[in-house]
């Protein structure tokens, strides 16, 4: 787990990201590629970004702060799923076990 850095004597415990523009780059990607989307498709998304803002918030009823970047979206595609299934699974336990979730191996499965 990564200790961020306090700022003007406070504790940071929490990070957050806010992407702006990022329906641009994505009708550009359309517009060359057109495609058709349904209600409760799933889809995955792969922006370029750069961070063009950092700005800290209080966390409600605490002295420490949250640290809030701001990521200006570039170029943006959709991909297929292979591409990103293993690192979105990998997310996904590791937000389990940051709220104490633990994965009961099934059939002999490690996770």
């Amino acid at each position: 787990m990564t200790t961020l850095k306090p700022y003007e004597d406070r504790e940071v415990v929490q990070s957050t990201i806010r992407v702006v523009n990022a329906g641009d780059g994505l009708s550009q990607a359309m517009s060359v590629d057109p495609a058709e989307y349904h209600l409760g498709e799933t889809v995955h998304v792969v922006l370029e970004c750069e961070v063009v803002k950092v700005t800290y918030d209080e966390i409600s009823d605490t002295d420490v702060l949250r640290r809030v970047h701001t990521l200006r979206a570039g170029t943006g595609t959709i991909v297929e799923p292979k591409l990103v299934t293993e690192v979105l699974e990998a997310q996904r336990i590791a937000i389990e076990r940051a709220k104490g979730v633990e994965r009961l191996p099934v059939d002999g499965d490690g996770e």
